[in-house]
């Protein structure tokens, strides 16, 4: 791949623009990760949620040659431990022929620097346990599996 790596944050000006791109992306990994069948969201909740004012989905588009090439979704959450935050990286995906060219570690550095600018303690995902390129992608981030945690949840 030839072209540069760019990344922005989708903000209420540029949600209805970048929701149908934020979608595709969304499905492909859903697709990947075997749940497509549950990726029930559209392109004008996305521009909606995006749009709000605080917004209530934060993404961050890797863009490549004019086109959304990955996207990393992030939120806030309280944490009562301690006087600041934690940032939950919910979803980051790279289209294939992009991986492994810069655009996820440039996401990363983007939440992480959204977290540090927030205030945030620390950012947390999930990793699926079977994508091993992922999890050697995050230790080589300096991040590690939580010791004697397992994530836990209930579909309402």
């Amino acid at each position: 791949m030839t072209d540069q790596i760019t990344i922005r944050w989708m903000t209420a000006g540029t949600a209805e623009a970048d929701a149908p791109a934020l979608l595709a992306l969304m499905h492909e990994l859903a697709v990947f990760e075997d749940w497509a069948d549950r990726l029930s969201i559209t392109a004008a909740e996305i521009a909606r949620r995006a749009g709000a004012v605080p917004p209530r989905l934060r993404a961050a588009l890797a863009e490549a040659g004019g086109r959304a090439v990955g996207f990393a979704t992030v939120f806030e959450i309280p944490y009562a431990y301690a006087a600041k935050p934690s940032l939950e990286l919910e979803m980051l995906y790279v289209a294939e022929p992009w991986r492994a060219q810069g655009a996820g570690r440039a996401l990363m550095t983007a939440v992480l620097d959204h977290a540090r600018a927030a205030g945030c303690e620390r950012v947390e995902w999930n990793v699926l346990a079977s994508n091993a390129r992922a999890q050697a992608f995050y230790r080589s981030l300096g991040a590690s599996e939580k010791d004697g945690w397992r994530r836990w949840g209930v579909v309402v």
